[in-house]
């Protein structure tokens, strides 16, 4: 009960009548020391009341955690980690001017880590990215941004889509992005958001089918800044079928809830360029174990493959799954004993490889690991990008970006290694983009104009040119750099690819 209605219901006024004669006991006589004592206790039961037990407005608490859309960008949980960001946000907002437009980030913002896939810090990071991409330059009064949290495997997602329709136009929120990961609860979102009109732009969702709802429709409102799955597996194809030994190996989680896992081990197997000699299939039960860790389950899970795979002697692996099931993949394969047929091995994996970006790895155990991904983004990709006349504009649209993130808000330049900040810049910057043009102040207005853009409107980013296919909401010809982790934690860049085998054609006769 909270403290104020417990003094109510304490005070004098408030206490129920009782007999009109009362016997003179002690007890009665000392009634009022009695009720003080009372109040004591149970204000030491009470109090301190913990920030994420008085959820600001828009919010509600699930557990520890506030779930829905924040809208006086409040704590989402106890010592919550964004709470410096969610101050800037707060301060930024106060300043909007009286046309401003909103646009929202809903994400896991509360992770955890026995149980979600995304570290917080890689959370922090598309927060950071979507300030810069509300606010570039201090002057800024047009934009407000908002966060949306529907927690652990999105599992609250109808909390935050509710209140996101139910302050839509009060809000004039413009757009939605970010999204997370892909799972079934986050397709489930982005149906719901598109039918009521509002735009939801995605930045690290990739799986292929996002873009349909459940019956298999297209979602109309739904567009995203980062590559599917197909594009990735594409990449890595390509990327394999250079190496001098690529006898391959396709290593996939059947977890059906995980659309990611799902359309990234189809897209692979559904090619011809690479073929596979061998397929071991796991069950991540995201959110479903119990008395044990994700890694701690997968890693005794992954050693039993070990034998398998030292009879197959693949030269490379595919890992179609989460980076943090890649973690205990690569620990299995270090710490599971000797390996005769087989000492060292390439894993190549998907986008989400990068939330291992910081994490040591045993590269140089019992078999020696390269571990390889397509990245959605990684700050110096555009080093690599030669030979072309629009290289110089590439980089000079990272570095409008790179002088908002490191200039105008002081973020620390590290924190761009693992992507997460870049692609999300572009997911916000598209969406301000949009309701910049839209002469309207409602929600279901901007999708056409998010929908104008295409080669001959494209949104300059710090990922690349941003355009839209206009059957499917899916970006043009991106850009996917793949990088190569270290032992220490870091990335590295190895080659990059264009999804469509060229850089976006952003000329006056461009037909994409």
């Amino acid at each position: 009960m909270p403290r104020t209605a417990l003094l109510d219901r304490l005070a004098p006024g408030n206490r129920p009548a009782g007999p009109p004669v009362r016997p003179r006991s002690l007890l009665h006589r000392h009634w009022i020391v009695v009720t003080v004592i009372g109040v004591l206790v149970l204000a030491a039961v009470i109090v301190p009341l913990r920030p994420w037990e008085q959820c600001g407005a828009g919010l509600t608490a699930e557990g520890d955690v506030c779930v829905g859309l924040s809208l006086d960008s409040g704590l989402l949980r106890d010592d919550d980690p964004l709470a410096d960001l969610e101050a800037v946000i707060a301060e930024r907002n106060a300043q909007a001017g009286a046309a401003y437009k909103t646009v929202v980030v809903l994400e896991n913002l509360t992770p955890d880590p026995d149980v979600d896939s995304t570290p917080i810090n890689f959370i922090r990071h598309e927060v950071q990215g979507a300030i810069a991409a509300a606010w570039p330059r201090p002057d800024t009064t047009g934009v407000k941004l908002l966060l949306a949290n529907f927690g652990s495997n999105a599992e609250h997602w109808r909390a935050a889509v509710d209140q996101i329709v139910a302050s839509a136009e009060s809000e004039r929120i413009a757009a939605v992005t970010g999204i997370g990961i892909s799972l079934q609860n986050t397709r489930d979102a982005i149906a719901e958001l598109s039918s009521h009109g509002i735009v939801t732009i995605g930045a690290t969702v990739t799986a292929d089918d996002l873009n349909v709802d459940a019956a298999g429709k297209r979602v109309k409102n739904f567009f995203r800044v980062g590559p599917t799955n197909s594009d990735e597996a594409h990449a890595a194809v390509n990327y394999i079928a250079k190496l001098p030994k690529r006898r391959t190996m396709l290593v996939a989680d059947v977890n059906e809830a995980d659309t990611y896992a799902g359309t990234l081990a189809k897209a692979f197997a559904d090619q011809q360029l690479v073929p596979i000699q061998f397929s071991k299939k796991y069950d991540s039960l995201e959110g479903q174990l119990t008395g044990t860790s994700r890694d701690e389950y997968l890693q005794k899970l992954f050693r039993g493959m070990h034998s398998d795979i030292c009879n197959a002697q693949p030269d490379v692996i595919y890992f179609a799954g989460r980076g943090v099931d890649l973690r205990s993949f690569v620990y299995a394969l270090s710490n599971d004993g000797a390996c005769q047929q087989l000492r060292s091995v390439t894993v190549i994996s998907g986008d989400d490889a990068a939330t291992l970006v910081g994490t040591k790895l045993p590269l140089t155990g019992d078999i020696a690991v390269t571990p390889l991904y397509t990245a959605l983004a990684y700050p110096d990709q555009w080093k690599m990008f030669t030979g072309n006349d629009a290289a110089l504009t590439y980089q000079q649209n990272y570095t409008d970006f790179l002088n908002s993130f490191t200039g105008t808000h002081e973020f620390e330049a590290g924190h761009l290694s693992d992507g997460a900040a870049m692609i999300e810049h572009d997911a916000v910057a598209t969406a301000v983009d949009a309701a910049e043009k839209d002469p309207s102040s409602g929600s279901r207005s901007v999708a056409n104009f998010v929908a104008e853009i295409d080669c001959n409107s494209a949104v300059p980013g710090a990922t690349g040119f941003i355009a839209f296919r206009q059957d499917s909401g899916n970006q043009i010809d991106k850009v996917l750099p793949i990088l190569r982790i270290q032992a220490d934690g870091s990335a590295g860049p190895v080659d990059l690819v264009w999804s469509q085998g060229r850089p976006l054609d952003t000329s006056p006769s461009c037909t994409s």
